[in-house]
């Protein structure tokens, strides 16, 4: 690689972070990670003019770390001995066996209609391919990790499966932990009572769902990464909360990781309202419990506390003040 190229490392969560940077200098580079944990990190190349090069994902564990290849070839490059950055790489390619059939499809249909449907078809081929790859090779960290996107997709019998074939010292580790976790969690029902939990918000403060009940609960997940939660808090739950505080409490539960973001994230949003989070990121199985799958996504909560409807994304036409009205004409 050329001299100069500047390299920077972030994290490959949802606040990608800067972890480090660096230049190149007679063909070496030295990058810190700090107390970081082991995850997912992306190495990202520029050059002098300050255009990206190329992207580079990969599992950091706490061993030496070699990075092989050509830099000309950059399909090629690949992490040397590494059982989480082997299974990283076979799993990222999992896609690229559709993409001939993908291509010619845009190529010989022309209806709209029929390319989503296909489409469709393909994504639900790869989530398959995807699933099943997970099961093949349970046992390593990357796996586990990968392992939690899909929980929203597939029966708590299958989550149960997963977790039996774990050995030991992964039913042990974190994630293993919180995989046990979502197995002891009912998953909310719309017209069925909600499920209590309790989180802390931005003083320490132990606050549970339940607290509320009585009143009208707009239960929403949100997280700093999430663009439109911000444009949701800003153009319409600021509206509602001042509209309706004396029967409705706005509730907001942030599913970031790191108390500084989310701090940083509140004051940007200007909250008036309730603010919870337990820090656990999309792993949280309060997330599990209520089938969160995008964000923003909310919950409307009647003063009985009956889970009456659910809203996913953000809309400007958006139902929730509607339904606000119903549930006060009812009460």
């Amino acid at each position: 690689m050329k001299d100069s190229t500047y390299v920077i490392l972030k994290s490959f969560d949802s606040n990608s972070k800067t972890i480090d940077t660096n230049y190149i200098i007679d063909n070496e580079l030295l990058l810190e990670f700090g107390n970081n944990n082991e995850g997912l990190y992306l190495l990202q190349f520029k050059d002098l003019q300050d255009s990206t090069l190329f992207y580079f994902d990969f599992w950091y564990e706490k061993n030496n770390i070699h990075l092989i290849g050509d830099f000309n070839k950059k399909q090629n490059i690949a992490i040397k001995k590494s059982l989480n950055n082997s299974f990283l790489k076979k799993y990222r390619k999992l896609p690229s066996k559709y993409q001939k059939n993908i291509n010619k499809l845009f190529q010989i249909e022309e209806n709209e209609k029929k390319i989503e449907l296909s489409m469709n078809k393909f994504m639900d081929s790869i989530k398959t391919d995807q699933i099943n790859f997970l099961f093949e090779n349970s046992n390593s960290d990357f796996t586990i990790d990968e392992f939690f996107r899909h929980t929203d997709k597939i029966s708590k019998d299958s989550i149960n499966l997963f977790y039996n074939s774990l050995n030991a010292d992964f039913k042990m580790s974190k994630n293993g932990v919180k995989l046990k976790k979502l197995l002891s969690t009912d998953k909310i029902l719309i017209g069925k009572k909600f499920e209590d939990f309790k989180a802390k918000n931005l003083d320490g403060e132990i606050i549970k769902l339940s607290n509320f009940k009585g009143k009208i609960i707009l239960l929403d997940f949100w997280a700093y990464w999430c663009k439109w939660c911000h444009v949701q808090n800003e153009k319409e739950f600021t509206y509602l909360n001042e509209n309706y505080k004396e029967d409705v409490v706005v509730v907001s539960y942030a599913l970031d990781e790191e108390k500084d973001v989310w701090i940083k994230s509140t004051e940007k949003d200007s909250y008036k309202w309730v603010n919870l989070s337990n820090l656990e990121g999309v792993k949280d199985p309060i997330a599990f419990q209520y089938g969160v799958k995008t964000l923003p996504h909310s919950f409307l909560i009647d003063k009985k506390g009956i889970v009456k409807k659910e809203f996913i994304g953000y809309k400007k036409d958006s139902l929730i003040e509607k339904e606000i009205k119903k549930l006060l004409k009812e009460n």
